[in-house]
């Protein structure tokens, strides 16, 4: 990654970093020579290595696509996961994942997963979806495979019609958008899961034949416009950057912390998708440069999270669950030996369809 770009690159945003969460202190984000402060309520509500996490977090500069601002998170000290560690996409194109069909019929809400690596973990984040099989699903929890640990993974059918096909899945490259992984997070059941698929796929104009999560958001119109959000955020965040608060016109609507920088730099693209769907494609467009980012918005969030605590859950695999319902906010996560190796979080309120901003009244003279 460069070190610098047209905007000023990693260098200037990390100059420009908030001094950030210890309870005694305050949270700021600086721009032009300004700030904008807070006082930073206690962690003291979260499981221990979160509240650790939240404690030491540092927010930069907003990059910004039109209306929707990517404040980047660091850690002061730099990483806190130690060990070798791939992604669910990494794993499989390397050969050391190996998802498939339960038994020789298959299960809709249950795959087996193996981690055939002699020495890395192996990271699976909800709402990633896996392709092929008999039909494509996506991943209920946050999920640590350890080298040579094989599970049974609890999954959704995003794929309503099609029941057909290998055993074998692949990496498909995408996660769900924030809309239905709060329904998730809300508890849904399969049919609901369905539905919002289904009411996704029309929003996108990309209805097909098997009713495909994954066909819908790989149509090329939607990808067009993907990529262009990915063109204009991934090469401008900074060095060391752990994870991601987003804003929303204004309202920070989730936010997405990981234990080390290559887990959170080789996973934005697809939460940059996920965000996108719902807050870029399927909102009306506002002018390129509408208006400046209000840090507020991402140092009230910030507090929110702090506030909101959360509490141990269970979760297959090797790690510790992290779950968090409360404060008007759905939060999931997943620790490794006293480590956070992602938690994320989302606004409990309505995400689609989002109110359009109103433009202000003239003033009459």
């Amino acid at each position: 990654m460069n070190r610098r770009d047209k905007t000023g690159g990693c260098c200037k945003v990390r100059s420009n970093v908030l001094a950030a969460a210890a309870v005694c202190l305050g949270v700021a984000i600086l721009a032009g020579g300004t700030a904008a402060t807070a006082q930073v309520p206690s962690t003291a509500g979260h499981v221990s290595e979160l509240a650790r996490y939240l404690e030491d977090v540092q927010i930069a500069e907003p990059v910004v696509y039109r209306q929707l601002a990517v404040y980047p998170v660091l850690l002061r000290g730099g990483d806190r996961l130690g060990g070798r560690w791939l992604t669910l996409d990494a794993a499989i194109s390397r050969g050391e994942l190996e998802i498939t069909e339960k038994g020789s019929g298959g299960s809709v809400p249950v795959v087996v997963v193996h981690n055939r690596s002699r020495d890395e973990h192996v990271f699976i984040m909800s709402g990633e979806v896996i392709s092929g099989g008999k039909q494509t699903r996506t991943v209920r929890n946050d999920v640590v495979l350890a080298p040579g640990e094989r599970i049974e993974l609890n999954v959704f059918c995003v794929e309503a019609h099609r029941w057909t096909g290998g055993k074998h899945f692949s990496g498909s490259g995408a996660v769900l958008p924030q809309s239905i992984q709060k329904e998730l997070r809300k508890g849904a059941d399969q049919g609901r899961v369905w539905s919002e698929v289904a009411r996704n796929n029309r929003a996108l104009q990309a209805e097909n034949a098997t009713g495909s999560l994954e066909l819908a958001l790989k149509s090329r119109p939607v990808q067009d416009k993907l990529a262009e959000v990915r063109r204009s955020i991934v090469p401008r965040m900074p060095q060391g950057t752990v994870g991601y608060i987003f804003v929303d016109r204004g309202r920070a609507v989730g936010a997405e912390f990981f234990g080390r920088a290559d887990l959170a730099r080789d996973l934005l693209p697809k939460l940059l998708d996920s965000y996108a769907v719902d807050f870029v494609i399927l909102h009306k467009a506002l002018p390129e440069h509408w208006g400046r980012p209000d840090h507020n918005a991402a140092i009230e969030y910030f507090k929110r999270v702090c506030r909101a605590g959360s509490e141990r859950t269970g979760t297959p695999g090797s790690g510790a669950g992290i779950r968090t319902r409360g404060g008007g906010l759905l939060g999931d996560g997943v620790s490794l030996s006293g480590s956070v190796v992602h938690y994320g979080v989302q606004i409990q309120d309505r995400i689609v369809p989002h109110p359009i901003p109103q433009p202000r009244p003239m003033l009459q003279r």
